[in-house]
C-alpha cells in the first residue's frame, strides 16, 4: 500500500513538472513576459564583417571584427543597434549596393555614419562626448580617421608594431608670452596621468592602445609617435587675419586649457583670475 501511494505521488509530481516545462517553453516562444529581447539571439562569438578596399597601394583592409558579447553588455538594449526592432543582420536591409528596404543606405555607410545613433562610428563618437573624454575629443571632428581603420579592420594574425613613445617631460614652462606675468609651470605628467586614467574603458583602450595616442588631444596635428613641436610653430604671437581658423598663440593657449577643463567637468580658473595660473613678475 505504501509503495502504491509513493508511485502515485511521484507520477503527479512528474506530470506537474512536465506541464510547467511545456508552458514555460510555449510562453518563451511567444515572448510573453520576457520583454522586447525575448526572441533576440545573443551570440557569444566574435563575428567578422565585410573586407574593405583599404588605402591605395596598401591593399585591402581585413574584415571588421565585432565582439557581440562585449557590445551587448555595454548598451544593454538590442534596439540600440537593431533600430528597426528586428534581430536580423544589418546586411539584410543595408546591402553593399543599397536597397529600398534599407533606405538605399549602403552597408558601409550604415556602419560609418558619424551622426547616426545606430552605427558603429556614431555610437563610438557619442561616447567621446562624455566628460571624461571630451577634453581631448572636443576639437576632433566626428567620423572615422585613417589611422583608426585598423582598430576594427585588422588581421588578428598579423604582428602589431609597437608605437613609438616620445620623451615626456614632467613639467613644461610656458613663457613665450610672459611680460607682465612669469611663465606658467604646466604639470605635464599630472595631465598625462589624468588622461590615462580617463581612458581605461574597453572602448578607449581599443582606440588608444598606445600612450602616444592620448597626446593628440593637445598636440592635435602631431602624428602618433612623433615628437610634437612647440605651439608657437603653428600659432603665431600676432593673430593672422588671413587664417581665421588658426588662433594666435595667446588665444590658442587659453582655448586649449580653459575649454578642456570645461569639457571634462574640471572646475576651470576664472578668465579674470590671471594669477590663478600666472605668477606675477617680481
Amino acid at each position: 500500500m505504501v509503495k502504491r501511494v509513493s508511485r502515485s505521488r511521484w507520477a503527479r509530481v512528474f506530470l506537474l513538472t512536465l506541464t510547467l516545462s511545456l508552458a514555460s517553453a510555449l510562453l518563451a516562444g511567444l515572448g510573453v513576459g520576457l520583454g522586447s529581447q525575448a526572441n533576440a539571439q545573443s551570440p557569444q562569438i566574435i563575428m567578422s564583417g565585410t573586407a574593405v578596399g583599404g588605402k591605395p597601394g596598401q591593399g585591402p583592409l581585413s574584415k571588421a571584427v565585432f565582439n557581440h558579447q562585449k557590445h551587448e553588455a555595454a548598451v544593454g538594449d538590442c534596439d540600440t543597434c537593431h533600430h528597426t526592432g528586428s534581430q536580423d543582420p544589418c546586411s539584410s536591409c543595408h546591402t553593399s549596393q543599397g536597397s529600398p528596404e534599407g533606405g538605399n543606405v549602403q552597408l558601409s555607410q550604415a556602419m560609418h555614419a558619424a551622426q547616426s545613433k545606430s552605427s558603429c562610428v556614431g555610437c563610438h563618437y557619442k561616447e567621446t562626448q562624455k566628460p571624461k573624454c571630451a577634453g581631448c575629443h572636443k576639437n576632433i571632428s566626428a567620423g572615422p580617421k585613417d589611422d583608426s581603420c585598423t582598430v576594427c579592420h585588422k588581421d588578428p594574425k598579423a604582428a602589431q608594431a609597437p608605437a613609438a613613445k616620445p620623451a615626456q617631460p614632467d613639467t613644461v614652462d610656458i613663457g613665450a608670452l610672459s611680460k607682465q606675468y612669469g611663465p606658467v609651470s604646466f604639470n605635464h605628467s599630472a595631465h598625462v596621468d589624468y588622461l590615462k586614467d580617463a581612458a581605461k574603458s574597453g572602448l578607449a583602450q581599443g582606440f588608444h592602445s598606445g600612450d602616444a595616442a592620448l597626446c593628440q588631444g593637445c598636440h592635435h596635428h602631431t602624428p602618433v609617435g612623433a615628437v610634437p613641436p612647440k605651439c608657437g610653430t603653428c600659432h603665431g604671437k600676432p593673430y593672422a587675419k588671413d587664417e581665421p581658423n588658426r588662433p594666435g598663440l595667446m588665444a590658442a593657449y587659453h582655448i586649449q586649457c580653459i575649454q578642456c577643463h570645461k569639457a571634462m567637468g574640471v572646475e576651470p580658473v576664472a578668465a579674470t583670475d590671471c594669477k590663478g595660473c600666472h605668477a606675477p613678475k617680481k
